[in-house]
């Protein structure tokens, strides 16, 4: 099993708010930063167009939008723990870039594949 968002994980990256988002139709481009994984800060983007997610290593300068939490939000927000629009509005998730693409990142997180792709995340990792 794959410690999550280890380098390991991040050859087969998941982001069930990415994948959400893919899903509804969106596009945009996203930063995340996770600090304090058990490897240290952790940085990929997720590339959303044509209802599909492109991931890779390293933070996108050209992002649409950059999230950056600690890996005990990211782990919360795995398991279920913790509800994203929560966390963005306690301020215990970072943001900068577009507020259209936040708002429909995170109305993406309140449907059905948001809650398949966690779901299956969580079953794949290891916290």
């Amino acid at each position: 099993m794959t410690a999550y968002l280890s380098a390991d994980w991040l050859a087969e990256a998941c982001d069930p708010a990415s994948e959400a988002l893919a899903a509804a139709g969106g596009s945009a481009t996203i930063a995340r930063v996770v600090t304090g994984t058990p490897d240290g800060e952790l940085r990929f983007t997720a590339r959303i167009a044509d209802g599909t997610v492109a991931y890779e290593a390293g933070s996108a300068e050209e992002a649409d939008l950059s999230l950056t939490d600690t890996y005990a939000n990211a782990v919360a927000l795995l398991t279920g723990e913790a509800d994203p629009n929560a966390l963005f509005m306690r301020g215990r998730t970072k943001v900068s870039g577009s507020t259209g693409v936040l708002l429909d990142l995170l109305a993406a997180t309140r449907s059905d594949r948001y809650r398949e792709a966690q779901a299956a995340l969580a079953a794949a990792v290891e916290v």
